[in-house]
């Protein structure tokens, strides 16, 4: 591993060595977020941008309700039933039921599924073929009937009876067809359960968050058609998001280094990495010794069992050294630091050396992640983060390093950034380097709503050095 360049090496350079942000427009306009970006100026000028973005769910679903329906809750007290007449022309894994139970713990439901047996009363007389009792549901939950044995292809009938507490299911205005709903025995009209079918093998589970990948090749004026590029494995560690993305690419592969957690409150994370030839993937995750799909961390948190965590990647390539940097939030403490490897080893991952902090942002109201780029001009490293984050009042923090280890406070940067901003990047080549003579830009999501957050875009000016 070739070490990174020492201080001595810096001269004097034709540019300030704090930027200037220039006034910038939205490349996202919320109903969402895409935030966290990660952005990689190609050869040829164009931009490879990744975003952590809205998760979604594992399987093929196929819904028995009206998509785009209006809904509404329907509750379930003493003798009343739900049921749902369907029928599917493929063999199917399992089904799920949206229930609501109005933030009440002890709620509880039965869900059984019956062959259809010509008519309703029929039907329900007959054995289940598969029964299980919901107790203490969470509310919205989907209570699902999966079985190893695939649901042969055919007409079946879900029924929800024996309900307790303040249980419910969720509907939705408007017919589908082939479907028919009853409530008590009788037929609905206008109106379906919310349902679904489980077309594969799979738990059906929502994940949080994962990576959207876009490119522009005109500065961010125009982009190209939106992907969702990497995702959770299901069964997996990672299953439950793929956040915060940050990524490189050290010779043929691009690595994307990113945020997961295994506690269902979102804290306690780790960070973990994937790389692929393309920058949409396929993906290969690093499974602690090699690169499979069984993910597993790079950087694992050992810290209070209530604190944020580790993640939030940065990664930057000097002298074929790879500096790998990453967020660390324990109880009282919120640290960048850093490890490092050599580049040119293809299992970089297993031989990492951790060295501790880079930038410690304790002391800072609303500090979140850095990301770090090396300016080639001033021979030095430089990292950019959000303070005061989702308030009135955010703004970005300069710091720099001559060593990429040790970094000291350089600049605040307040002018033309909108309010309520968060996770900021900028651009670098796909080293992580930045050439002031290319064209450079900073984005950030913002937005007062929690979840609903415009994108913002900036050009960045160097200018000259005095």
């Amino acid at each position: 591993m070739s070490h990174p360049e020492e201080g001595s090496d810096k001269h004097e350079a034709d540019y300030t060595d704090v930027f200037t942000i220039k006034t910038g427009w939205d490349i996202y306009g919320g109903g969402g977020y895409r935030y966290g970006p990660s952005m990689l100026t190609n050869g040829d000028g164009t931009i490879d941008v990744w975003f952590a973005a809205p998760g979604d769910v594992f399987g093929q679903r196929r819904q028995t309700h009206h998509p785009t329906g209006m809904q509404s809750p329907v509750s379930l007290h003493g003798q009343d039933v739900a049921a749902q007449r369907f029928s599917s022309d493929h063999a199917f894994f399992g089904l799920g039921v949206i229930c609501p139970n109005w933030g009440t713990t002890n709620s509880s439901l039965t869900l059984s599924l019956f062959l259809w047996k010509g008519d309703y009363v029929t039907s329900i007389a007959a054995p289940a073929i598969a029964r299980h009792r919901y107790e203490n549901f969470v509310d919205n939950q989907d209570l699902q009937l999966k079985r190893e044995e695939m649901f042969a292809a055919g007409e079946y009938l879900w029924v929800l009876d024996q309900p307790s507490g303040t249980a419910g299911v969720w509907r939705k205005e408007g017919d589908v067809e082939g479907v028919i709903n009853y409530l008590n025995g009788g037929e609905m009209k206008g109106t379906s359960f919310q349902a679904y079918l489980l077309r594969d093998r799979s738990s059906g589970g929502a994940y949080w968050d994962q990576a959207a990948y876009r490119r522009t090749a005109d500065g961010g004026e125009t982009w190209t058609e939106e992907q969702m590029v990497l995702k959770p494995t299901e069964f997996s560690r990672d299953q439950l998001s793929i956040c915060d993305p940050g990524a490189i690419k050290v010779g043929t592969y691009y690595y994307i280094g990113y945020t997961s957690t295994e506690d269902v409150r979102g804290l306690f994370n780790h960070a973990y990495v994937a790389r692929s030839t393309s920058p949409t993937g396929p993906w290969e995750k690093w499974d602690g010794n090699g690169w499979e799909d069984n993910p597993q961390p790079i950087v694992t948190f050992d810290g209070d069992a209530n604190a944020w965590g580790a993640g939030e990647p940065s990664i930057v390539v000097n002298n074929d050294t790879l500096f790998f940097y990453y967020t660390w939030t324990d109880k009282d403490k919120n640290e960048t630091r850093v490890a490092m490897a050599d580049a040119t080893d293809e299992h970089w991952p297993l031989h990492l050396n951790f060295l501790g902090t880079a930038v410690d942002k304790t002391a800072i109201d609303g500090a979140d992640h850095c990301d770090v780029k090396y300016r080639t001009d001033l021979k030095c490293y430089q990292a950019i983060h959000t303070a005061s984050r989702l308030t009135a009042n955010s703004y970005i923090i300069l710091w720099e390093s001559v060593d990429g280890i040790h970094f000291s406070k350089k600049a605040e940067l307040r002018d033309h950034l909108e309010p309520y901003l968060h996770n900021c990047g900028w651009s670098g080549d796909t080293q992580g380097h930045i050439n002031p003579e290319t064209p450079q830009f900073l984005s950030y999501a913002y937005g007062p709503d929690w979840g609903n957050w415009k994108t913002k875009w900036h050009p960045i000016d160097f200018g000259k050095a005095k």
